[in-house]
């Protein structure tokens, strides 16, 4: 899986500032058999502050249906795009991506807040999850906490 906001890729770790991460990023799925399906969940586990996560996971994206060899936009989309906006600290945003074993119907659900990836893929019978990326966010002004290093 590679992932891109604009020219910048995802690598574990990155830094991005929210400015950076307000369009949904190009997500490809790498291989070469685009009958093989893929759900990519989208979750920040620090909401609303990492001091505080009540909020854990929060359900940034959810798409489902994604053909290998393809991008996120060939599959699902679930549960649309919305752009990380840390309030406060840095925020670990999590990529996971699962295979599927066929293509089946996948309700949004009812709120973005305490989703779990766990109990997700249990209902599902996704499996265990084939990839994973994160990417650190932080507001625009944001200081202090985890060193952050990204583009100002």
């Amino acid at each position: 899986m590679r992932i891109n906001y604009g020219e910048k890729e995802i690598t574990n770790g990155t830094g991005l500032r929210s400015s950076v991460v307000l369009s949904a990023p190009h997500v490809e799925i790498e291989g070469r058999d685009q009958t093989k399906l893929y759900t990519l969940v989208m979750v920040d586990p620090d909401a609303p502050s990492p001091s505080k996560p009540e909020y854990r996971e929060y359900l940034h994206w959810l798409v489902t249906d994604i053909p290998e060899a393809l991008d996120a936009r060939f599959g699902n989309e679930i549960v649309p795009y919305e752009a990380p906006r840390p309030p406060a600290g840095i925020h670990r945003i999590v990529f996971v991506l699962f295979k599927q074993e066929a293509r089946q119907t996948v309700y949004a659900p009812g709120w973005r807040q305490n989703f779990n990836i766990r109990d997700f893929s249990a209902f599902y019978n996704l499996g265990p999850p084939v990839a994973a990326l994160y990417f650190n966010c932080q507001k625009e002004s944001g200081v202090g906490g985890r060193r952050f290093q990204g583009p100002s």
